[in-house]
């Protein structure tokens, strides 16, 4: 990572946690058809801001992100804490949200997929070494039934017509700025959609037609609730509720008062990235 981007790095960590960014994670996700690292990308979860990755039951945001060399190594400037580690390569044109298609993946867990905390003291520099493991993921390794807890549902416009393309983002908490926690893949042709979450309690759920969040472009359809605000949904571990209808209406075009937008950082630019840099 370039000095500049360790910085960068740096000053997002202390505005997410708190906390001063002085310690190191860094490793090498081992080729697993021994060609170049290209586009692959390297995912940290943060053991204190929400539950960990699951490599099948449902998709949890990464709370860094950052890019590997052609070799496959990396090295993110992180703060003291314990994490998850995940890496896929993802294709150029593909979006940061769930998988849809073939693609290696990296997942640090045990033989039975179970992810591995990785703790990291202030100050100190963990070197995870060369991992091996990376495999091909494919759609049919998404699990929707075994093991899941979801919500499941149609989103529709005020006249009831189905919507294609929208995604739901669920939140542990009533703030709903920055990254959601869980996402879901976009709605189908029928406006179906199923969002899968881990454990039990209460989701806040907010629907947007960017996974990348930020400020609402004039057009971009939202749920209806007061203020644009989400709904919340309570689960037991394991629930599948099915029926939870979202309707949504477009953002109205922004007048003059609007032409100056606020300064809003979606949460995907948010997360640490460096596709293209070189790493340790």
């Amino acid at each position: 990572m370039s000095p500049a981007n360790r910085e960068r790095s740096r000053t997002l960590e202390r505005q997410k946690t708190g906390k001063a960014a002085d310690a190191t994670l860094a490793g090498q996700i081992v080729s697993p058809d021994k060609n170049p690292m290209v586009n692959w990308m390297v995912y940290l979860f943060n053991k204190s801001m929400g539950p960990p990755p699951s490599r099948d039951k449902y998709w949890r945001v990464p709370d860094l992100i950052s890019g590997l060399d052609a070799d496959g190594k990396f090295s993110m400037a992180i703060s003291e804490g314990t994490y998850f580690l995940t890496a896929a390569q993802k294709n150029p044109e593909a979006e940061m949200g769930p998988p849809t298609e073939r693609e290696f993946h990296y997942f640090h867990g045990d033989p039975a997929w179970n992810p591995l905390p990785l703790a990291v003291a202030s100050g100190a520099t963990l070197d995870l070494g060369a991992l091996p493991g990376a495999f091909l993921w494919t759609p049919e390794m998404s699990k929707s039934e075994e093991g899941v807890t979801s919500i499941a549902g149609i989103v529709t416009d005020m006249e009831g017509k189905p919507l294609e393309g929208a995604v739901i983002f669920a939140y542990l908490s009533q703030e709903i700025t920055g990254r959601p926690v869980f996402i879901s893949e976009r709605t189908g042709k029928n406006g179906s959609y199923q969002l899968r979450v881990h454990g039990s309690g209460t989701f806040y759920l907010k629907v947007r037609s960017v996974y990348g969040g930020g400020s609402p472009e004039t057009g971009e359809y939202l749920n209806i609730t007061d203020e644009f605000k989400p709904f919340s949904v309570t689960l037991r571990k394991g629930q599948k509720l099915q029926g939870v209808a979202i309707q949504v209406k477009k953002f109205p075009k922004r007048g003059p008062k609007d032409t100056k937008k606020k300064s809003v950082l979606s949460w995907k630019s948010s997360c640490t990235r460096s596709r293209g840099e070189r790493g340790a």
